[in-house]
Formats: structure tokens, sequence, C-alpha cells
């Protein structure tokens, strides 16, 4: 069982950890608390037994737009509907701020990860040429509210 809740300042080690195991991309852990200052509406962590084991963060594009910059859940915590619940949470979220569309990019060869998305109402909208930091392309996805 896990529980949903905003992201607090405590939680930052716990979160660079689990994006750390979980992502190829490296991100220094302030750039947790910038994206919390942007938007902390949209910075979400699920819970089991006290312990974070998931989150997603996004921020406000335009008034119209969010998007999912990150969901990631540890390992050990996968294929509980820990994902499936943050990135819920956060499309609500972004319909009650005004949002019509969420977007994010995934990796073109990370299937799973677009299979997941695809499941949830997401669609490739585009393709981005060396988006990620080791040269890899990605896909724009979105999914209108």
């Amino acid at each position: 069982m896990h529980t949903l809740r905003r992201f607090m300042n405590d939680d930052l080690n716990r979160v660079h950890k689990i994006a750390s195991i979980s992502l190829k991309e490296r991100y220094p852990p302030e750039l947790y608390l910038t994206i919390y200052r942007s938007w902390s509406e949209g910075f979400i962590v699920a819970e089991a037994n006290g312990e974070v084991v998931g989150f997603i963060c996004g921020i406000k594009e335009d008034e119209m737009t969010s998007r999912v910059l990150i969901l990631a859940v540890h390992p050990l915590h996968r294929n509980r509907g820990i994902g499936s619940d943050l990135l819920k949470h956060f499309i609500e979220i972004s319909s009650n701020f005004g949002a019509n569309k969420v977007i994010l990019e995934v990796r073109v060869n990370n299937s799973r990860t677009i299979l997941f998305y695809k499941k949830r109402g997401f669609k490739v909208v585009d393709r981005l040429e060396h988006f990620y930091t080791d040269g890899q392309d990605g896909y724009r996805m979105t999914r209108y509210l």
C-alpha cells in the first residue's frame, strides 16, 4: 500500500537516490529543489511504510500545458501501480490548474516506458533528435485532457 503527498525538502536525498538508480540521466540534487520552487504542486512523492518509493515532478509550461520532467519508482517497488497513481495525480493537478494537455519526453528505445504512457492516453507527437545528453533521440508525447 502506498500514499501520495507533495514533496518536502526532507525528501531530497531519497528522491535523488531513486532517480540515480532508475534513470540514465544524472541530475544534481539542486535541480529537484529548482523544480519544486517552479511549481510545488507538480512535485509529488509516493510513500510506502513511511519511505519515499517513487516520485513525479513537472512544471507548468504555460497556462494550458504542464510537462512531466521526471517520473521514477524505486526498482523494488515497481509493478504495484505507484507510477500509474503518480501520473494520474499529476494529470489531475494539471487539470485543476487549467492545463488542457500534458507533455513529456521519453527515450526512443525505452519501449516499456513508451507503452506505459500510451496505455494512459499519451501519443507520440514528435521525434527529438539528440535530445539526451548521450546523444540519443527522444519522443515527445502528449495527452490532451
